[in-house]
């Protein structure tokens, strides 16, 4: 449980390249893939480069709040809404899904099977301040399965240090994003994408209103509508 925590710690602190004078995204952290992959487009169109920062949907608004020229922030739209920052415009990207996953070895069938005894420690992304951890808590309550696991799950930060714990075998199963599931699944048990059970997360790009007019965001989000940036989103899993 030290090691768990620590890395807790660890992982909620953002994360920035190096470029200072460029455009500033900033995302939550299960949608780091796509998000530098859509910055691969955007850079490769414009020749400038995109300076992204990563963490929980709770950290980003938090840090959106204190300034520092970010530009655009990608994460689900009712919680970008619900975030007390107000923002000019929102462009979808796509419809994210809650994925359960499990370690290797393990096997489960059905999200019912965490139900049993071999599922001893489950992990669930911040529950107030991720996305996938509130729709996993949603989840596991409509359903009936929060009474019967409640005391065997384990907080995590953020989706990617979720899925983390099961990688590397410190839990059974982990609540995450189809994103983070698609680009791990060789290293996993099962991979099993829910669909209901939890409020719609519509995946949107939310726009800063004192930068609404630049350049730089006009072709950001002109990548994410671009066929290209389609393809990105579908591969991410988004639908």
């Amino acid at each position: 449980m030290k090691k768990i925590l620590l890395t807790v710690l660890a992982v909620a602190v953002f994360s920035f390249s190096a470029y200072a004078e460029d455009l500033r995204i900033a995302a939550g952290a299960g949608y780091k893939n796509l998000v530098e992959d859509l910055a691969a487009i955007y850079e490769a169109k414009t020749g400038k480069k995109a300076e992204r920062m990563y963490g929980n949907m709770g950290q980003v608004a938090a840090q959106v709040k204190l300034g520092g020229g970010i530009c655009l922030v990608i994460g689900e739209e009712a919680f970008l809404k619900a975030s007390g920052v107000a923002y000019s415009s929102y462009t979808p990207i796509g419809k994210g899904v809650l994925t359960l996953v499990t370690r290797k070895g393990l096997t489960a069938k059905t999200p019912e099977d965490i139900r049993k005894p071999e599922f001893a420690k489950i992990a669930l992304p911040d529950t107030e301040k991720a996305i996938y951890g509130k729709a996993g808590l949603q989840f596991l309550k409509s359903t009936g399965l929060y009474a019967d696991v409640e005391k065997r799950i384990i907080p995590a930060a953020t989706v990617p240090q979720s899925g983390a714990y099961a990688l590397s075998g410190e839990v059974d199963a982990a609540f995450v994003n189809t994103t983070f599931a698609g680009a791990n699944k060789d290293n996993l048990g099962s991979v099993i994408d829910i669909e209901k059970g939890y409020s719609p997360l519509e995946i949107n790009a939310a726009t800063l209103p004192d930068c609404r007019l630049t350049d730089e965001v006009k072709s950001f989000l002109d990548a994410i509508s671009s066929p290209d940036g389609k393809k990105t989103a579908k591969k991410h899993g988004l639908i």
